[in-house]
Order: structure tokens, then sequence, then C-alpha cells
């Protein structure tokens, strides 16, 4: 067992762990991010960040205005029968994959004086006298706070979701296409939906989501489902015919769920997807990922200066976490569920179709304010 006792150990560096890290760092703290890849690496994401995030991303030390990414201020959802809703994004967002953003926040956190674990996966964790003992493939570590940031699927004794029924499937491409620059367009299809967006370098991000029993309808082959199903939508079926793929194969994740967890557990402190995963139908996973570093950096700090007990972190990090995403989160698998039933679809997209108001105020609803 390693002598060190760390302020934090982070599992997992994904955009939740990544932002904790440097926000943890930037005040000196000692931190110890375990993260089960090498950096840098593609990840199944629609790879939009709403615009809320801009200004916390470069207060980090990341140069977006450097970057060269595109704006998206236009809005597209498509339906199988032809249905077609346009919109303005008040807010908007901006492109650029996953590849490339988590490997500056990850050179960020290591210049910052974060200890970056690379492929290094965790197998238990224990606590003893207020100590967190981490188990891991690569040795023991001790710290004072333990935080999770692993996505959606807990493992050895974290805490795990409450399972429900439904699962899905994700498929990401990077594709070279004529197609708006700023605009960002869902184009449903049965039980599932595909995103486009322009990211860096004139490429695109080409990802959906399917549930995981239609896929197995076709004998878990990818191709054959788009042509018999995706292609249905005839906005789809232009954009895969006339797309160059950038990808010998589609990058995919399976099991991917959106049951309820918990932002702490067992003194465990929860972040992200780990804590809870918003369809992404409704938006924003990303930025979702990254405030709640914030709201939990914030609170931390007030513990380790000692201003804070243990108990008074955890009820005020439940508190914030609550009212930042309980309500978006519930509301999110409650549209999602109206746009992936063949049936409920076209009828949804038509009455969004006839009311402004309701259209401005979904897409309100998916965009936060910045932090």
């Amino acid at each position: 067992m390693e002598d060190k006792l760390y302020d934090c150990i982070i599992v997992g560096g994904g955009l939740a762990g990544l932002s904790l890290s440097i926000l943890l760092a930037q005040k000196k703290y000692s931190v110890l991010l375990i993260e089960k890849k090498s950096y840098p690496y593609h990840k199944v994401c629609g790879e939009y960040i709403s615009m809320e995030s801009w200004d916390f991303l470069e207060r980090m030390g990341i140069p977006l205005r450097d970057m060269h990414l595109p704006k998206l201020s236009q809005f597209e959802m498509t339906g199988v029968r032809g249905e077609r809703i346009q919109e303005e994004l008040k807010l908007g967002g901006f492109g650029v994959s996953r590849y490339t953003l988590d490997k500056s926040l990850a050179d960020k956190a290591t210049e910052l004086g974060v200890r970056l674990l690379e492929q290094t996966t965790c197998s238990k964790y224990e606590q003893v006298d207020s100590v967190f003992i981490i188990h891991t493939n690569k040795g023991i570590f001790k710290s004072k706070i333990l935080c999770a940031s692993f996505g959606r699927h807990a493992f050895g004794n974290f805490n795990k979701a409450k399972k429900e029924r439904t699962n899905w499937v994700g498929v990401k491409y990077h594709i070279e296409t004529d197609f708006p620059f700023n605009k960002i367009a869902l184009h449903t299809f049965k039980n599932g939906y595909c995103g486009i967006s322009k990211i860096e370098d004139d490429k695109y991000c080409l990802c959906y989501l399917v549930k995981a029993s239609l896929l197995k309808q076709y004998h878990n082959n990818i191709d054959l489902l788009q042509t018999e199903e995706l292609y249905k939508n005839t906005y789809l079926k232009t954009i895969f015919e006339q797309a160059t793929f950038l990808y010998k194969q589609p990058l995919t994740i399976s099991n991917i769920t959106f049951d309820p967890k918990l932002p702490i557990h067992d003194h465990v402190f929860y972040l992200g997807d780990s804590a809870g995963s918003i369809a992404p139908l409704t938006g924003n996973g990303m930025s979702n990922a990254m405030r709640s570093a914030w709201i939990l950096s914030q609170e931390l700090d007030l513990y380790y200066k000692g201003i804070m007990s243990i108990p008074q972190l955890e009820k005020n990090y439940l508190k914030k976490w609550n009212r930042n995403f309980q309500f978006r989160i519930a509301k999110g698998r409650w549209i999602q569920h109206f746009f992936c039933n063949p049936t409920l679809t076209p009828f949804f997209i038509k009455i969004m179709n006839q009311s402004q108001w309701l259209r401005k105020m979904i897409i309100k609803q998916t965009h936060g304010e910045s932090f």
C-alpha cells in the first residue's frame, strides 16, 4: 500500500472525473485519477456541448477559442413519415470530439499536478477509520474522499443502478458529408434516434441509440438494422448513402440504461453518468457531467478548508445535485418515451410543429444556464 494520503481519489477519467481533478488541482489539493484506458481514445457520444459550458472549459485552461470549433445554432428533428421540425437554438452549442476534448483535459490535469493512472482498473474500495482504501491492478491507494465518475456501469462494490427493463445500444461514426455546419439534427426511427452535427476538422459526428431488442431482431447485424429501419427515414437514408465514413467499423456500446442512480452512497460521491444519465435526445449529458464536477468541487473546497463536516458536505451535494439534475433526468426519460414510440412519435412531432412555444420550451429545458 502506498503511504501517501490523497485529498481525493477519482475513479473514472471521463468529462466529470477530469473536470473535477482539474478544479481541485487548481486549488492545490492532491488528486489521484484512475482511468481504465489510455488517452486519447474515441467514445460513443453525440459530441454536442451546450454553450453553457464554454466559459467553464476556458476557466479550466482549455483554449476553445483557438480550436476553431463549429458553433451550432439551428435544430432539426424528423420522423419516418417525413415529419420535420426546425427551430433556432437560442443558447446553442458547439461540436468537439471526445477524442480531442478528453485528451486536452487529461493534459491539463497532468500539467496541474494530478496523478493520472491510465490503463488502471479498480476492483473495490473499503473505508477504514474515515480513510478510503482503493484496490487497483497497479496497487492500493488511500484517500480522504472517494469520487466515482466511471460512467453508466458500476463495478466492484460501487453503487449499482436500480435495474429497469429497457437496454439500448449506441453506435457512432465520424463522417465527411455535405451538411449545414451550424445545425444539429435528430432523426427518429422505430425504437431509436440518430443525431448528426459538425465537430472539428470538417468532420461530423453521426451517432444513434437503438433499443437492444430491435437490434436483436436483426441478429445484432448493424448494417442490416440501418438499411431496414434507419433508411425508412429518408433524411437518414440520404446521410448514410452520401457520407464518406472515416471508421472501418462503427464504435459501439451495449447495455446502455437510464436507470435511477444515487449521487451519494456509502460516503462515496458520484458524478456525471455515475450519478444519473440523461437521455441524449433531451440533451447535454456532456454539460451535465461538467456541471456536476463544478458543484462537487465547490463543496469539497469548503470541506478541505475545515468549514464543512462530512455530513454537511453530503447533505449539500445531494441537495444541489437534485436541484440541478433530478427533474431534468426524469423529464428526459419521459420525452424519450414519446420520441421512441413508433405510434406516438408522429403525433408528438406534429404537435411540436404546430406550437413554437412548445418547441422553444423543450429546447430551453435541455440547455442550462452558464456556470
